[in-house]
């Protein structure tokens, strides 16, 4: 067995191998090397980019202690637009009819993302009825597709009618009744009730 001094061997401390200490710390970083602090990017919003997408800006980010810059990456938010609704690289948009347009048919005015255009309107259109207007929606990303619009149609039903309103849609009311009637004689004749 043998007995006497063995050396042991370990960092410093106090500088951390470095062979420098500092007396008194910066105020602003504590030490750290590293102060944090706000600063402005330019970024390139390429079309077609949708909420949560990232961008990654090369040496924009924080800098280490060293002094190296690191990247910057940055999420997108889309604001929700007033009038569109968007689904992926489709919008929606609604449309609204008055009770004439949707039994007679006729034209409406629609927004789209490159101007106002007339639609026609089929007679009988229901409400909830859409109609797609191919590549009239949002550029794909990286891609030089573009999207559909789909144009909701709702209807508006008058709360308010005059009395000569009133007794057309009632004189409407029985001429469809009995058509409804008609009909229904008709279907018992034929099944031999």
């Amino acid at each position: 067995m043998q007995t006497g001094p063995f050396r042991m061997q370990s960092t410093c401390t106090k500088c951390g191998g470095s062979g420098k200490t500092v007396k008194e710390f910066c105020k602003a970083c504590r030490g750290n090397k590293v102060v944090p602090g706000r600063k402005s990017v330019r970024l390139d919003i390429l079309p077609g980019s949708d909420n949560e997408d990232t961008i990654k800006v090369v040496r924009s980010g924080g800098e280490d202690p060293d002094g190296r810059p690191g990247d910057l990456y940055v999420t997108l938010e889309v604001r929700e637009d007033p009038v569109f609704r968007r689904e992926k690289g489709d919008i929606h948009v609604d449309a609204v009819l008055n009770v004439t347009q949707a039994i007679l048919g006729g034209t409406v005015q629609v927004p789209t993302l490159s101007g106002d255009v007339v639609l026609k309107i089929k007679p009988g259109t229901q409400p909830g009825q859409k109609v797609v207007l191919r590549g009239k929606g949002i550029k794909t990303r990286n891609s030089p597709y573009h999207g559909d619009q789909y144009v909701h149609f709702n209807v508006n039903i008058p709360e308010n009618l005059t009395s000569r309103q009133r007794e057309l849609i009632e004189e409407f009311a029985k001429e469809e009744q009995g058509e409804d009637e008609k009909d229904a004689k008709a279907a018992a004749g034929a099944s031999g009730g």
